[in-house]
């Protein structure tokens, strides 16, 4: 049973201040990395790719979108340090993406930004494939599906309509699809690179987003669309079956066991030896990274755990 806090700065603190050296075993609260004045960073759950972390803010907020203005600068130089640790460490690239206001733990939640890494040959046709195929697969813009007089909303009903009947064209007069398949032009419907403010009006309002960010503008976005949780985690998922043979028979072999497995979500496969290790990565890389931005790391109190 998850406590109602999973994300707590003094939990996390409690439980690594002291820490010797990176554990041996994962629990929930003895995966923090390094924290700053207003920000720390712990490994994540189900980290099928490796060096993934998350940056959370000390602070109780649901979102970066209300984050203070005056933080922002300690925020953004967090991402770009573990962007660079990644290239480094990994030789891989990363993407970095929130689900905002999205209250993915359940209960309380606080605002946090995932890092992941991805293949050094991944491009802006891996990636919006990619996020294509996420966004058919959870059908993001039909609201329902009209059949026989029913009313059908739950997503395994509409895959299985659409997938039958809709996508081959059939002509049926008993069904009828209320929306629209949506994709990725679709769903780029506010500036990217005014992330986090400009998503303030819509989460005043009790709105979600999603914000998306690669190396590439054309397979990056922010979008109000309100999806289902861990969007970003399955894209990457999707993008590391395209490049990574490895990767992708890994996946065979767990699904071969579990037929309803599904690798991207944490809740599913924990992948509890890669989160140890992206704890050692981060922490060998951080080390390396600090002589070059002394001043920086002054600046925000940065202290790696």
């Amino acid at each position: 049973m998850l406590n109602k806090d999973q994300l707590s700065w003094n939990e996390f603190y409690k439980e690594s201040k002291d820490r010797p050296s990176i554990p041996k075993k994962i629990n929930e609260f003895n995966r923090l990395v390094a924290h700053t004045k207003n920000f720390f960073v712990i490994s994540g759950y189900g980290a099928f790719t490796p060096g993934y972390l998350l940056i959370i803010s000390k602070d109780f907020i649901p979102s970066y979108g209300l984050v203070e203005k005056t933080q922002l600068s300690e925020l953004n130089f967090l991402i770009k340090i573990i962007k660079e640790l990644i290239h480094s460490e990994l030789d891989r690239n990363s993407v970095v993406f929130e689900h905002g206001m999205c209250a993915c733990i359940g209960g309380l939640d606080r605002a946090h930004i995932h890092i992941m890494s991805i293949p050094k040959n991944t491009d802006q046709k891996t990636l919006t494939d990619s996020i294509n195929s996420v966004l058919y697969k959870r059908k993001v813009g039909i609201e329902y599906i009209e059949y026989k007089n029913y009313k059908l909303q739950n997503i395994h009903d509409i895959n299985q309509i659409y997938d039958d009947l809709a996508s081959k064209d059939v002509s049926n007069k008993d069904f009828k699809i209320i929306g629209k398949l949506l994709d990725i032009k679709d769903i780029q419907n506010l500036p990217v690179m005014e992330w986090p403010f400009v998503t303030f009006n819509h989460i005043n309002k009790g709105g979600h987003y999603v914000y998306f960010k690669s190396d590439y503008e054309s397979s990056s976005f922010l979008t109000t669309h309100n999806f289902q949780t861990q969007f970003g985690r399955e894209v990457v998922y999707q993008n590391e079956l395209i490049l990574n043979k490895d990767f992708k028979s890994l996946v065979e072999d767990l699904e071969s066991d579990n037929k309803n497995l599904q690798v991207w979500r944490w809740q599913h496969y924990m992948f509890e030896k890669e989160i140890l290790e992206s704890m050692t990565i981060a922490k060998s890389g951080l080390e390396k990274i600090k002589n070059l931005y002394q001043e920086k790391f002054k600046e925000y109190n940065f202290k790696i755990i």
